[in-house]
This record gives C-alpha cells, structure tokens and sequence, in this order.
C-alpha cells in the first residue's frame, strides 16, 4: 500500500485534490494535513509545517510514500511581509524535505510552485526559459524549487517534480483573487442594479485553468516514466486573455451591460505570461482543460452577492 501526503488539504487546491484522490484510495492510504480548517480526510493533522520538530515526528509516523506540497501563502500581495512567504513557501518545504531525507525511503514528492518565477517576460515561456521573479511570492516559490532539487541531487531515494501552475480558478475559490473577486463584484452590480464596475487593473494577460483539471495532472506526472528524478512542468490551459476580456465574459455570463471603471491597486506587478506547455502535453498527452466560459459558469453558480 502507498502511502500518500497532502500538505495544504484544507485549502483551494488542498481540497480538490483530496477530493480527486480520494476516489482511488483507501482511507489507510490517504494522509492530510493543515495549519487549518475541517479536517477532509480520516487521517488528517493540523500543524504548522514551520516548526521543524513537528513536522520530523509527522512525517516519521505516517512514513509517506508520495507527499504532495499545496501548503504555503498563494497570494499576491505587497502587504503581505516577505517572512510571511518565506517561511510558509520555504521553510516548510525545507522542513519536509529534511524529514524524508532522514526516513531514508523512497519517496516522491510533488511540489506546487508558479510562474511567478519567471517574472515579466516577453516571447513564449519554457521550463528552459531564465528564471526572474520580481515579487517575494515568485522568490520564495523559485527557493522551494531549489531546496527540493538539492535534495534530489543528495538523497537518492527522493524524487522531485515541481508543477509551475498559472492562475487556477474555479468553484469555491476565496476572496483576495481576480477571477472570484470579480465575479462576486459582478453579481452584486446585477443586484443593485448598478451601471458600472469598479475594478483593479485590466491590461494584464493570464492563462486561467480550472483547478479541478490541474489537480489531476499531479498524481498523474508522478506515475510517468520520467526522463531523470527531477523535473519542471508548467501546468496552465494555453488559452491566454487580458482581465478586461475575463470581466467582459463573467458581465456578458450575467446577462448584464457595466461600463468597467479600472484603477490600479499597485498589488501585484506580474502582468502575465505566454506560458509553454508543451512538455506537459509530451508526458500527459491526454491532459485537457475546460473551456474558461465553462468554468466560470460554475463559479458564478456558486457565488452570491
């Protein structure tokens, strides 16, 4: 029996893929864990993945076969102090990663990283492409990329894949994102009858994907036949479109005619990517996303105002 570990089960992430997992494996099989929140599996923990004697005695009781990494700070904010990201986006993956080195048995781990890491970037973006995050969420991220790939290199029974997700949306999605935001602000203004709509910046792009079908490529890259113990791949639907085009179709969704009123809030300098997903593809050639209006949909049926 394999034993696998979530990290971050009771978030956005979190809990999609506990809910994917759990469809194939047993209780005895599936372990989670969290700072917070409602436990979703039989053998869940709440603990904060910072304090290292913690973690160590966690993960030496469970003994996980497969670990995947969801837990950490995901948004973007210049609020948001930078030891804040560090130690929920690093520290904690160093934490982890020292325990299983010490457990000295195989074991995979699948770390969600971003592309954040590549900064702004013009031209089309790889796995190859330079790494420039200007942000101490992209820092953070490339330094739990880096603490896992040392690992890989010194510890022979781990094996490391980082997926370098974009943008994943969907039903249930907190507050503090574009795509949940708006669509709330969205069904409000069609409450209130309101003519216009008051949002932060339009112009940048993003690739947004359903985090119901990105989820499905994690367990699914850990079971390929991977070309060496280590390897990148960006996970993202290849459809790339500005915030002003995701405003005009939740509007236009809603059955609704605002005028958009933009000012920057000057929270997040990334202005989007022309992410590569071709190796994705390669190792998952059945890998598919949902179309955005899709998605949406049911975003908007699950928001009120």
């Amino acid at each position: 029996m394999m034993v696998n570990l979530v990290t971050g089960a009771t978030g956005f992430l979190g809990k999609e893929l506990v809910s994917f997992l759990s469809s194939s494996l047993s209780d005895e099989s599936l372990f989670t864990c969290a700072l917070n929140g409602s436990a979703l599996s039989k053998n869940h923990e709440s603990i904060d993945l910072t304090q290292r004697t913690k973690v160590r005695a966690m993960i030496h009781r469970i003994k996980p076969q497969r670990i995947y990494h969801l837990a950490g700070i995901a948004r973007v904010s210049q609020d948001i102090p930078f030891q804040d990201y560090f130690f929920q986006n690093t520290l904690s993956t160093q934490n982890l990663l020292e325990a299983i080195a010490d457990l000295n048995s195989p074991c995979d781990f699948f770390l969600t990283s971003s592309v954040h890491v590549y900064g702004n970037q013009t031209g089309v973006v790889s796995e190859r492409s330079e790494i420039k995050p200007e942000g101490a969420y992209g820092f953070t991220k490339y330094l739990a990329e880096e603490t896992l790939k040392n690992f890989v290199l010194k510890h022979p029974h781990i094996r490391g894949v980082v997926g370098r997700l974009y943008s994943c949306i969907g039903p249930n999605q907190p507050l503090g994102f574009a795509t949940s935001d708006i669509c709330l602000k969205v069904k409000k203004a069609k409450i209130s009858s309101a003519t216009h709509l008051e949002v932060g910046p339009v112009t940048t792009t993003r690739q947004f994907s359903d985090v119901r079908d990105v989820v499905r490529t994690f367990p699914a890259l850990l079971e390929s036949q991977l070309s060496s113990r280590f390897e990148i791949f960006n996970i993202a639907n290849n459809k790339q479109i500005t915030i002003k085009e995701l405003i005009e179709t939740i509007i236009q969704l809603e059955g609704l005619s605002l005028k958009i009123k933009s000012q920057d809030n000057h929270q997040n300098p990334f202005q989007g990517l022309k992410v590569e997903t071709t190796k994705l593809s390669r190792f998952i050639p059945l890998a598919s996303f949902r179309s955005l209006e899709s998605s949406l949909k049911d975003i908007l049926a699950k928001t009120h105002g």
